[in-house]
C-alpha cells in the first residue's frame, strides 16, 4: 500500500472541490481519504462553537480523525484547511503537509480586511447557528477568477458551502492559530495562485517566511495564472503533479 493522504476541507467550498485531486492521487498509487466536516446541525457544530477557542476545537476534531488512522498520513488542505494542516503539523501530527491557498496562521496583527468581509457577508441561520455564505456574484469575483465559470464544470451552488460566522471571525482575529514551533514537524509545502483574489499570493509568501522559523523543510510554489480554485481550474493536473514530485522528494517514492 502506498502513502496515505488526507484531504482537509476548507471554508466556503464544498468537499467536491477535491474530486479531481483525489482521483489523480489514487491513480498515482496513494490511498486517499477526505476528512469529514462537522455536520451543519446544532449537534454537529455544538462542541466546536460552544467555547472561546473555536479554531483549536476544530483542529482537535480533525486530530481525532487522523490519529485514529493506522499510520501518519500526508495532509493536504485548502484555505482554512491549509491553516488546519499547518496547526496539525505544529502539533507533530502528519507525515508531511501541503497547504493550498491557505489562510495564514497568526503572526502579529488581526486580518482586518478579512474580518470586515465576514461581518458584512450574507448569513443564514440553521439550528440556531449563524453561517456565512457567498453569493453568486462574490463567487464569480473571488473564487472562479480568472477562468470562466463554465470551464469549472460544476455550478457554483454545488461548489459553495457554509461556515459558521463565529469560526470565521476567530480566524480573522488570529484566535487559536498561533504556531508554537516547539517541536519538530513534518515537511511543509505552501502553494499560492498568482491570480488568487481571496488569499493573495503575497500573504502566502509572507507566511512562508514565517514558517521558515521551523527547522523542518519548508517550501513555497506559486502558480501564475491560477486563482483560488487551483484544484479545479484548467491545468489542475500541473498543480497535482508538482505536489507529487515534492512529496516524493520529502517522504520518498513507494
Amino acid at each position: 500500500m502506498g502513502n496515505y493522504i488526507c484531504f482537509v476541507p476548507g471554508d466556503l467550498l464544498a468537499p467536491v472541490i477535491w474530486e479531481k485531486f483525489e482521483g489523480h492521487f489514487k491513480a498515482c498509487g496513494y490511498t486517499c481519504s477526505l476528512l469529514s466536516l462537522p455536520d451543519q446541525s446544532e449537534l454537529g457544530w455544538y462542541n466546536i462553537l460552544n467555547g472561546k477557542d473555536v479554531l483549536t476545537r476544530l483542529v482537535d476534531f480533525y486530530a481525532l480523525q487522523i490519529t485514529a488512522l493506522p499510520s501518519p498520513p500526508i495532509l493536504i488542505g485548502h484555505a482554512l484547511g491549509g491553516m488546519v494542516v499547518q496547526l496539525l503539523l505544529d502539533r507533530g501530527i502528519g507525515l508531511a503537509g501541503v497547504a493550498i491557498a491557505s489562510r495564514p496562521p497568526k503572526r502579529s496583527f488581526p486580518n482586518l480586511r478579512s474580518l470586515l468581509h465576514i461581518v458584512t457577508a450574507k448569513t443564514d441561520q440553521l439550528n440556531g447557528i449563524c453561517f456565512v455564505q457567498m453569493t453568486s456574484a462574490q463567487f464569480l469575483r473571488h473564487i472562479a477568477h480568472p477562468v470562466s465559470p463554465h470551464t469549472i464544470e460544476l455550478p457554483y451552488n454545488k461548489i459553495l458551502s457554509k461556515i459558521p460566522r463565529k469560526l470565521m471571525i476567530a480566524i480573522s482575529l488570529g484566535l487559536g492559530s498561533r504556531l508554537l514551533f516547539n517541536q519538530e514537524r513534518g515537511p511543509l509545502l505552501l502553494i499560492s495562485g498568482g491570480d488568487d483574489r481571496l488569499v493573495n499570493s503575497s500573504v502566502i509568501l509572507a507566511n512562508y517566511y514565517h514558517q521558515r522559523r521551523s527547522l523542518a523543510p519548508t517550501d513555497y510554489i506559486s502558480f501564475p495564472g491560477y486563482g483560488h480554485l487551483l484544484m479545479m481550474q484548467p491545468g489542475w493536473e500541473h498543480v497535482a503533479d508538482q505536489i507529487i514530485e515534492w512529496l516524493q522528494q520529502q517522504v520518498g517514492r513507494f
